[in-house]
């Protein structure tokens, strides 16, 4: 399934993923959806995602579960890198 990815222009790590070319102005929202996500700007666009396959910042199984269930999802993504000193 293809993709596309916004993030909240309030709070940067928050995201709201949809089936590629979804009108997010024609997106029905619950009335609880977190604030932040209100006001979105384009992250990606046709991100290809599959259950099978890892993605190191995006949960995939769970971002296609949602999208099933509800027509787009609600994620946020956390990359951490480790530096060590190597001797």
């Amino acid at each position: 399934m293809k993709i596309d990815i916004y993030n909240s222009a309030i709070k940067g790590d928050k995201f709201l993923s949809v089936p590629k070319g979804t009108k997010i102005s024609e997106l029905k929202l619950p009335e609880s959806v977190d604030q932040d996500l209100l006001t979105l700007s384009p992250f990606r666009t046709r991100l290809e995602i599959n259950a099978s396959k890892m993605h190191p910042a995006l949960d995939q199984k769970d971002v296609l579960r949602q999208i099933e269930k509800n027509g787009y999802a609600i994620h946020g993504t956390t990359l951490l890198l480790k530096i060590a000193e190597t001797t």
